[in-house]
């Protein structure tokens, strides 16, 4: 015997109800799930977006005295506050042979090794939520944009006159960087470009995903490790000031607080409504 319930005055199958609501709740949009694409568009997507972000990032034009300017400006603050951290890492790391390798390695490497594999897996394990997640890492890369061009910022490895050694030249022994001195890729990038620290914001961003989205416990401890490396590594190497960092985890932490609410928003307008 089928069971009945009273809608809007009169008798219906309670089967009826029940294949309602499941049919209300499957079209019902999920966070992220509209307008996904075909793996090689995202490819092209992202190819797109990197390659717009690499002309903008590095055709600022000749900022070099400013970029000093505000190097000094940013170490004199962080020294008056007893916080410039990136004076003792520097001087640590470039004193050990062994760690300025694994600290060199660790720069050259992972960043444009872990970024692309965490993008990749969203796509094929969570794509319900990729699209918002990926969202985030490329609004983050966009805002930074204007932190380059308003405050380009000199890094502390060309600071050689405060006591800053450039690791990644001090190892390029070692094969990654060409031992004449500067990282090669001052030679196709914007090496005043450090305000705010993108190699941050991505590592967190990568961080973030892995600790919330992954069940295995040593993947979400690669997930907390991996950030805080990045920052230890970024300082320790003479790239980045302490208040890069700090800009950097800023960066992604309000961006994708403003994405993610903008995503439900758009998504609570895009459910219908339920009957009373």
């Amino acid at each position: 015997m089928t069971d009945t319930v009273a809608v809007g005055g009169s008798f219906v199958s309670g089967r009826r109800v029940r294949a309602a609501e499941l049919g209300t709740r499957a079209c019902r949009p999920r966070l992220g799930g509209p307008g996904r694409l075909p793996w090689w568009c995202e490819i092209v997507l992202l190819g797109a977006l990197y390659g717009i972000y690499s002309l903008v990032r590095n055709g600022v034009g000749d900022v070099s005295e400013i970029a000093f300017d505000n190097a000094f400006t940013i170490l004199r603050f962080e020294d008056a506050w007893d916080i410039a951290w990136e004076r003792g890492l520097n001087d640590w790391v470039q004193g050990s042979a062994t760690l300025a390798a694994v600290v060199a390695l660790h720069y050259a490497t992972l960043h444009f090794l872990v970024t692309p594999a965490v993008l990749v897996w969203l796509y094929r394990r969570r794509r319900d939520q990729y699209r918002v997640v990926s969202a985030t890492l490329m609004a983050s890369t966009a805002v930074a944009l204007l932190g380059f061009y308003l405050m380009p910022t000199a890094p502390p490895r060309l600071m050689t006159g405060e006591g800053f050694v450039d690791v990644m030249s001090q190892t390029a022994g070692w094969g990654w960087w060409p031992a004449s001195g500067a990282p090669a890729s001052d030679a196709i990038s914007n090496q005043f470009a450090a305000m705010p620290s993108l190699h941050c914001a991505w590592a967190l961003w990568c961080g973030v995903v892995l600790f919330v989205m992954v069940r295995r416990t040593w993947v979400r401890v690669l997930g907390v490790l991996y950030p805080l490396s990045t920052f230890f590594v970024v300082m320790g190497s003479g790239n980045h000031f302490l208040l890069d960092v700090v800009a950097g985890v800023g960066l992604i932490v309000v961006v994708g607080g403003a994405v993610l609410l903008g995503a439900r928003q758009l998504q609570d307008r895009r459910a219908p409504a339920l009957p009373v």
